[in-house]
């Protein structure tokens, strides 16, 4: 891990909380990234530590990801499991009884929308479409360079005329969503909803920022991979991420004995 020494005293540390939830983003933390999303697997070892500190007494554990929740539970394999998956960033949660429903105001927000970014791919070669419950997403991984500057500059120009969507521009994405959701506010809600008195949380991308900066001083938020941030510590790749929830999983069942 990078800043290796720092990071394993400060999470040994927080491992000594009475309560604890530990989350993570999915695509370039869990999971490496690829040019096919459906092709995403988890790092080995991730998820099985994810579970344990799930097991593990007043401890809790969570996926949070741009994917829709269907596809981010498939893609985890944890149906069914204590770990909470938020899904959309922020706009569907296993932990809800109920799926998001849309007004009829919304529909047709999200059917406008939808619309124009049909246009954009159309024009731009490479670029596709993913559509969710309540947002659209245009895609420009696997393109060149230039040409996915171009896709996503026109896309973000097209969805300006949308005020009533939510704009998310990420890395090689453009996400509007007819909800409002980040996942740093559906993350502090699930904190305070469980009860957990500090949070642990990795993440790669700008949607992540969120996070980082809603995170208290008592936290501890790790960018992985390179880039700016609010978080304080840093790792390289999926590999230190699943050494990392590891390590707390070890720390917090040794905690349970």
């Amino acid at each position: 891990m990078d800043h290796a020494t720092g990071l394993v005293a400060r999470l040994r540390e927080l491992a000594k909380a009475p309560s604890l939830l530990v989350a993570t983003d999915f695509d370039g933390v869990l999971a490496p990234l690829v040019l096919d999303p459906a092709a995403s697997r988890p790092v080995d070892g991730s998820v099985d530590s994810l579970r344990a500190l799930a097991a593990a007494p007043a401890t809790h554990a969570a996926v949070v990801s741009g994917r829709d929740l269907e596809t981010l539970t498939a893609l985890t394999g944890l149906a069914g499991s204590p770990v909470v998956r938020i899904g959309s960033h922020g706009g569907e949660s296993s932990a809800d009884s109920a799926p998001p429903t849309l007004t009829q105001a919304q529909r047709g927000a999200l059917a406008r929308v939808t619309a124009d970014l049909d246009e954009v791919v159309r024009a731009h070669p490479g670029a596709r479409l993913e559509h969710k419950p309540a947002a659209v997403v245009l895609h420009t991984r696997g393109m060149a360079a230039e040409a996915a500057r171009a896709a996503e500059a026109e896309a973000l120009e097209a969805t300006a005329r949308h005020t009533e969507a939510h704009v998310l521009h990420g890395k090689h994405v453009v996400e509007v969503s007819v909800v409002q959701a980040d996942k740093g506010t559906a993350l502090l809600a699930l904190r305070d909803a469980l009860g957990a008195g500090v949070v642990a949380y990795f993440g790669d991308d700008v949607t992540d920022e969120h996070v980082f900066e809603l995170l208290g001083p008592e936290d501890v938020g790790v960018k992985v991979g390179p880039g700016d941030t609010a978080a304080t510590w840093r790792v390289g790749g999926p590999p230190e991420v699943a050494q990392a929830l590891a390590l707390l999983a070890q720390l917090r069942g040794d905690s349970s004995a």
